[in-house]
Formats: C-alpha cells, sequence, structure tokens
C-alpha cells in the first residue's frame, strides 16, 4: 500500500496519523485497549468487527444477548459534542442518519494476518504492564517515519512487533517506568528503521 492509498480512506476525513492508524487497523487496536480500562471488562470480551460503512461506531452485547449499538454519521463532532455535554444531549446540525438511503450495513471479521497491528495490539492487552505503551511509541515512529517514506506499510508493523521484543517489559509499570519506556520504545523503534 502507498502512502497516497493509505490517506485514501473511503469514509473519514481524518488528520494524517489517525488516516494511517485506520489504515493499519491500529487505531482499532488503541480502541481495544481503551475498552478494557474504560468499561473494567476483560480482553476476551472485547470483539472487533469491520463495518465498511463506518455507521454503527460500537456495539454492546449483554449476558441476556440483547445488543445495543451506537449509529451515526460517520463525523466525529457528535460523539465530541457529547463527551463534553455528557449526560445531556444538546442539539446540533449534525447530518441526521437517514435509515431509507442507509440500506446495507454489512460486517466481518478483521484479517488479523494481513492486519498485524490489531492483533500486536491485543497481545499487548493481553500481555499488560507497559506493553501497550511500547505499542503506542513504536507505533508514533513508524506512521511518522511512512509519512516520510522511510519504512513501507507492511514494515509498520514488522518494526512495531521488534519494539515490543527488545524493549524491557515491566508488569507493574509506575509513572516513571511509562516514561522510561516511551523513550526507550522509540529509540528501539527509530533504530529497526
Amino acid at each position: 500500500m502507498t502512502k497516497a492509498q493509505a490517506l485514501k480512506h473511503p469514509n473519514w476525513e481524518m488528520g494524517a496519523k489517525i488516516t494511517i492508524d485506520s489504515a493499519s487497523m491500529m487505531n482499532k487496536g488503541f480502541e481495544v485497549i481503551e475498552a478494557k480500562w474504560l468499561f473494567g471488562v476483560q480482553p476476551s470480551q472485547i470483539e472487533v468487527v469491520v463495518h465498511p460503512q463506518s455507521v454503527i461506531h460500537s456495539m454492546v452485547q449483554f449476558e441476556d444477548g440483547a445488543v445495543k449499538a451506537q449509529l451515526g454519521m460517520p463525523d466525529m463532532r457528535l460523539p465530541i459534542q457529547y463527551a463534553f455535554s455528557y449526560p445531556d444531549r444538546i442539539p446540533s446540525s449534525f447530518d441526521r442518519l437517514d435509515f431509507t438511503k442507509c440500506t446495507n450495513l454489512t460486517f466481518e471479521q478483521p484479517d488479523t494476518e494481513r492486519f498485524r497491528n490489531l492483533a500486536l495490539a491485543y497481545e499487548a492487552m493481553y500481555r499488560g504492564g507497559n506493553m501497550p505503551c511500547i505499542v503506542n511509541a513504536a507505533n508514533e515512529v513508524v506512521v511518522a517515519s511512512f509519512l516520510k517514506d522511510g519504512v513501507s506499510f507492511l514494515g509498520m508493523s514488522d518494526v512495531i512487533e521488534k519494539t515490543m521484543e527488545r524493549t524491557a517489559f515491566v508488569s507493574t509499570p509506575t509513572y516513571e517506568d511509562y516514561v522510561a519506556t516511551d523513550a526507550e520504545a522509540r529509540r528501539i523503534a527509530k533504530s529497526l528503521i
């Protein structure tokens, strides 16, 4: 995949970093890690499904099997507004979802062999400790390098994986450990490019 291809997202207008994270599925990996901490769930309770239309933003399945989904236009302004106004909902002039025009919602399993970043993020979440910090630092380095033609699209995952292997693992990190981990992982990732 070329830089131009990776930067051309079909449904969203985002900055270059987030667009590359989306193309490589690292954004989903980060969202999985966030969900673990935000909602206090086990990694095995979090599943990613690919939804090309970008209308369903999240789904929760309850223990009785019922599913609640959050649907909306592919536009982050509404979730950002809600984050600021929570628990209230305030009027907006954002486009409304029209179900007469949105008649096809599809889902598929992510290809974690092709999109290895998602698998690496899951591994980091399962391992815990400072591993998600290592993945984040390495990802920031590789995306910046990819945008400057310093590493290939698929090469980004190779660098992240090797950085995970080479950066010192800390099972119960302190704030100082996170700061040191971030610096070490960035140094290692840069040396691998």
